[in-house]
């Protein structure tokens, strides 16, 4: 478990590197308040990390998901 706890903390930590560098609002190209997985195609480092910060399962990132 710790090992997999050290993973995902140097995976989101890649993340605030370089998808959060690209605000939200850049990323939400439709402006519907989510991003898509075609919209964060847009950021290799937010597409590689995507499944795991969308909590909800719904195929979509709010922006509290986002952020976490």
């Amino acid at each position: 478990m710790k090992i997999f706890t050290a993973l995902f903390t140097t995976i989101l930590l890649g993340v605030s590197h370089g998808a959060i560098a690209s605000d939200f609002s850049s990323l939400d190209s439709d402006k519907d308040g989510f991003i898509s997985k075609s919209e964060a195609a847009h950021s290799e480092s937010l597409l590689k990390v995507f499944d795991l910060l969308d909590s909800d399962k719904d195929g979509k990132l709010s922006k509290k998901e986002f952020h976490q």
